[in-house]
């Protein structure tokens, strides 16, 4: 017993940990901005290497990301892509949207940043005996390219489903992204607003899948929405 306190005591937990701000990086490539900035912080112990890359952002009906389907693009320049982060450093990082095209539609990708191994400079070591713990970090900011173009949603199919539950299926046809928070669904006269599917906003050519209780699928005529 005594020897297990001596080692409990001698022990230095160390974690490499890092964090990055903001959530959300916005474009408004309607205005000719093609460049932004995001920050990364080493919160934890221990030093931590990052790496950087930008991936579509795939959604499924349910407005879900698809962590399966993060292909990596090419359409950024990121400046720096690999940092090297010592506890308590910050780094500016500068993400570029390639080309000088015109943008005409809303598009959102994923700014992927991971913890990747590294072996570091020996440093002096402290009294005891130093565990690192070892945690695979790992982190999707959004790439948000804005237009200002405003969003609307298509009937594309309905269908019933079992216990009184009807699905419908909307798509983006517009070029601007269609926001859910507030959406409700106009079913003929009826109001419904307790629906699947609200997760994130649907972006331009993608399809959105909503579950509600309705007494009989809907029909592209009664088919309605709210707010505008």
């Amino acid at each position: 017993m005594k020897i297990l306190i001596i080692l409990l005591i001698l022990v230095q937990t160390i974690y490499a940990n890092f964090s990055i701000s903001p959530q959300v990086i916005s474009l408004q490539v309607n205005k000719g901005e093609r460049v932004g900035w995001t920050e990364l912080y080493n919160n934890g112990d221990a030093p931590v290497a990052v790496e950087l890359s930008v991936h579509e952002r795939v959604l499924n009906l349910e407005g879900e990301v698809i962590q399966d389907s993060m292909r990596k693009v090419d359409d950024f320049i990121i400046n720096p892509s690999q940092v090297l982060l010592y506890p308590g450093n910050k780094v500016q990082v500068q993400i570029i949207l390639k080309g000088k095209g015109k943008i005409t539609a809303d598009k959102a990708y994923l700014l992927y940043s991971r913890r990747v191994p590294f072996d570091f400079p020996n440093e002096e070591k402290s009294e005891g005996l130093n565990i690192g713990i070892s945690i695979n970090m790992a982190y999707n900011t959004i790439i948000s390219l804005e237009t200002t173009r405003k969003g609307g949603i298509s009937f594309v199919s309905s269908k019933p489903l079992d216990s009184g539950m009807v699905e419908l299926i909307v798509e983006n046809k517009s070029s601007g992204r269609f926001n859910t928070n507030n959406l409700y669904i106009m079913a003929g006269k009826k109001k419904i607003t307790e629906f699947t599917g609200k997760g994130n906003s649907i972006m331009p050519g993608q399809k959105r899948r909503f579950v509600f209780k309705h007494d009989k699928p809907l029909t592209a005529n009664e088919f309605n929405y709210g707010p505008k």
